[in-house]
């Protein structure tokens, strides 16, 4: 999932500047918010424990399918 559609998502549960905390790793989403990201959105759990990695892997594996 790209950083920016992450974003947009986290933006309808949390203000812009939590977002931003979320983003960097500073914060997590409550579990709640967790489960939700994960039933709809099917955000790994284990995308939390080092958010910043999981987007660059996620845009990094995304970039190479685009040269294919």
């Amino acid at each position: 999932m790209k950083r920016e559609k992450l974003k947009n998502i986290l933006l309808n549960y949390y203000p812009t500047s939590t977002v931003n905390h979320i983003l960097r790793g500073i914060r997590r989403p409550s579990y709640k918010n967790i489960l939700q990201l994960n039933r709809r959105f099917k955000v790994p759990f284990t995308a939390w424990e080092d958010i910043k990695s999981y987007l660059q892997e996620n845009d990094t594996k995304s970039k190479k399918i685009m040269k294919q």
